[in-house]
């Protein structure tokens, strides 16, 4: 029996390749996100109006969707980092404590991962609704069926909400039976 228990603990370090893929797709997002800012930088340099479509777009307008797509990018590079070191403290480091490391770093599990993550994707999805819906107003009519993406954004909120009340009441029974021994 101890042999399968040490074969179980050393699978942990299969979480190694989640981490590293994580790490590689975090400075690839953020590469395309530095790149797109420089784009951006040379649409508002070069200021020359552009016919888009039938519609008349200022540079100025371009930019700001390109600067938009850009915080997306840097956003996807985040949680993509975010989730490498959360895999990691789970996972391979196993909660030894590091008294060097800032509050941003202390993960509680993986509920606390998954319910930033989630948040991760609210703000991703209403940064993609503002930048579709200056494209939109920019380039075409707005219409009726734009609104899906709002009304995710809603449901994920409240998913999340319900997440943070569920943390809450597991954290008070704790209490409450820790009160009762």
């Amino acid at each position: 029996m101890p042999r399968l228990v040490m074969a179980i603990r050393w699978t942990r370090f299969m979480s190694v390749l989640a981490v590293v893929s994580s790490l590689i797709g975090a400075l690839l997002m953020f590469g395309i996100g530095t790149v797109n800012t420089l784009k951006a930088v040379m649409l508002a340099i070069n200021a020359e109006e552009s016919v888009i479509e039938g519609s008349r777009i200022s540079p100025t307008e371009l930019a700001t969707i390109e600067l938009l797509e850009c915080l997306d990018e840097f956003l996807v590079g985040l949680a993509f980092l975010y989730f490498a070191y959360g895999i990691y403290s789970l996972f391979i480091q196993l909660g030894s404590s590091d008294s060097d490391v800032g509050t941003w770093s202390r993960l509680g599990g993986i509920s606390t991962l998954k319910k930033t993550l989630m948040e991760v994707l609210i703000v991703l999805l209403t940064v993609i609704f503002v930048k579709g819906l200056l494209e939109r107003l920019s380039f075409r009519g707005l219409e009726w069926t734009y609104l899906v993406i709002p009304l995710s954004i809603l449901a994920l909120a409240a998913s999340t909400r319900l997440l943070q009340f569920e943390g809450a009441e597991g954290a008070k029974a704790k209490e409450s039976k820790g009160a009762e021994e």
